[in-house]
């Protein structure tokens, strides 16, 4: 289970990176992954948190959610894309 929610997340990665259609602007963008568990079902909540606070030390404020992985109410993790 586990080596498939790695290869998941690789290869959505992967995909991201190629999708990205190439730009002549000077923004910055940059990819950040948040995981999140909880007992109490919360795990989406936690890994928004988590890609969040990894967005806000890098200092990238522009940011959105491009894929989320929610394997239940207990983990998650989500893919944000962000620009500055």
């Amino acid at each position: 289970m586990r080596k498939t929610l790695l290869a998941l997340i690789g290869a959505a990665t992967i995909m991201g990176t190629l999708a990205t259609p190439a730009s002549a602007s000077a923004l910055e963008t940059r990819e950040f992954v948040g995981h999140g568990s909880s007992d109490f079902g919360l795990a989406l909540f936690y890994a928004r948190q988590d890609a969040r606070s990894q967005a806000e030390r890098a200092g990238f404020s522009n940011c959105e959610e491009y894929f989320k992985l929610v394997i239940s109410p207990y983990a998650a993790t989500v893919f944000w894309r962000c620009t500055r």
